[in-house]
């Protein structure tokens, strides 16, 4: 009979995927699985299905947990943010999570425009206004089901809610609650200011918690739903663009994350919190780092972009017969400057730091390679990313890639010779699972540090040096034209 080995459960809600991993200590993917994460049509809009995405996980774990021979050591978890349910004094779902995926809210962020004073609220939060912040949906609950807020005996954010069904413990993580539009980012709490103005109750835990501390134990009844042992550490969870700053392995003082999937994120990290009007405009956005103090505290500064969301869409119209790799295969075949084809891929309204520049695909032409289109799109993605560096506070020496794009050495290289810097791929891609389980490893005292995870680690990497900059250097100045051009014929 085989030895067991020790390791650690991440649960990861994400947009487009539910996956359960185990993973070695040494930061190393043992076995994973994941199943599609669906959303919910509800007579109001677009929900998570709570239950359903805790049944996958549930699935998923024990399944794993019944073919590998593993001892767990810690249990931690991560999902998208600003999304979170009402529960009652049982722990009992009273309304369906509102999905950031729904645009039932955009109403009230016309009314916090107008009524509100949004310069306030991101000084003190470092929250840009998005209509899916958290803040939004408790003022629509609060225009159109107040009983919900009045009969619920917590609000609870997204991993929280999962940690409570593993646990029974109801805990708030600070990198969560800076995702909400409420918390104060120079207080460390709550804003009462912020509940007032929206007019809304504050029923959330206090917010004390970080993504790596324990918290509760596996109950019973928690494992007897996912096969995880009784008595499991289980950790607080957290946000995962800021738990990918735990597996990037390295200090982003100066060489900043650009994390990758439906969204593309560029953070960096700053030992000083500073959130300026200008950094607002361009939708920047600042979070707590998920550790306090060391390599991993102080503050983030994060460019939202969408990423993977773009590349799919325009290879699914354009490619629609290839693969993802075969697509970035041909594209890596065709020149710089994709054929005259330029593709603008704000493909959610408002979003990137060129919120006020519509989507545009431009040059096409009936019969050019889908080579073309397919390669634009990474252009554009690398332009917009280098927009996102010129919106940030601080300097790069160069850029560390995770997540789905990590894989993509065509893009690797389009992104160095865009922003001129020696951009590094993650040799596991996974970032956001391996700083989950960093912090885990840490917060359960696996090991004593998170420099000593990250030497554990040892994050493999492969590096791609700038070799068409006086070419790029002309496309972007074209790019910035186009930017400027679509902005003005949008009337802003």
């Amino acid at each position: 009979m085989s030895s067991s080995r020790e390791c650690v459960i991440i649960w990861d809600c994400g947009a487009t995927n539910t996956t359960a991993s185990l993973l070695g200590t040494d930061g190393r993917v043992i076995a994973s699985a994941s199943r599609p994460t669906d959303v919910e049509q509800t007579e109001d809009g677009v929900a998570w299905p709570l239950d359903d995405i805790w049944a996958d996980l549930c699935d998923l774990t024990r399944a794993l947990l019944a073919e590998h021979a593993v001892e767990p050591q810690v249990v931690n978890l991560t999902t998208f943010g600003v999304c979170w349910g009402a529960v009652d004094a049982d722990g009992e779902l009273l309304y369906p999570v509102i999905s950031w995926k729904c645009t039932r809210t955009r109403e009230q962020l016309d009314w916090a425009t107008t009524a509100l004073d949004l310069d306030d609220a991101y000084r003190r939060t470092g929250a840009a206004p998005f209509h899916f912040n958290t803040a939004f949906s408790l003022r629509w609950l609060r225009e159109n089901r107040p009983d919900v807020l009045d009969r619920a005996d917590a609000f609870v954010l997204m991993p929280q809610l999962l940690v409570a069904r593993l646990t029974g413990e109801r805990v708030t993580e600070r990198s969560m609650a800076t995702t909400t539009m409420l918390f104060d980012l120079a207080e460390a709490d709550w804003s009462d200011h912020l509940f007032d103005a929206f007019d809304v109750p504050n029923k959330f835990p206090t917010p004390t918690r970080s993504p790596g501390d324990v918290v509760g134990e596996v109950t019973a009844r928690g494992s007897e739903a996912s096969g995880i042992p009784a008595g499991t550490p289980v950790c607080a969870g957290g946000h995962d663009t800021v738990l990918a700053t735990a597996g990037a392995c390295r200090d982003l003082r100066d060489t900043p994350l650009y994390s990758t999937g439906t969204w593309s994120i560029l953070v960096g990290t700053r030992d000083a919190y500073g959130g300026t009007l200008d950094e607002k405009a361009r939708n920047i956005i600042w979070q707590l780092n998920p550790h306090e103090g060391g390599v991993l505290g102080g503050y983030n500064t994060q460019a939202h972009m969408i990423g993977g969301l773009a590349f799919d869409a325009v290879r699914s119209h354009f490619a629609p017969g290839a693969s993802a790799a075969d697509a970035t295969a041909d594209a890596g075949t065709v020149a710089a400057g994709s054929g005259g084809v330029t593709i603008n891929p704000t493909f959610v309204a408002g979003t990137g730091p060129n919120p006020a520049t519509p989507s545009a695909i431009l040059g096409w032409e009936d019969g050019m390679p889908p080579a073309n289109a397919v390669r634009a799109v990474m252009e554009g993605l690398a332009y917009q990313t280098r927009d996102g560096l010129g919106a940030m506070s601080g300097d790069a020496n160069g850029m560390f890639v995770g997540g789905g794009f990590a894989k993509n050495e065509v893009f690797g290289q389009i992104l160095a010779d865009v922003t001129g810097l020696t951009v590094e791929l993650a040799g596991i891609p996974e970032v956001t699972t391996v700083g989950t389980a960093v912090l885990a490893m840490v917060g359960a005292g696996v090991v004593g540090s998170v420099e000593e995870a990250w030497e554990r680690v040892a994050m493999p990497t492969k590096t791609f040096e700038p070799a068409s900059r006086d070419a790029y250097e002309q496309l972007y100045a074209r790019h910035r034209r186009i930017v400027d051009a679509l902005a003005e014929s949008a009337g802003v």
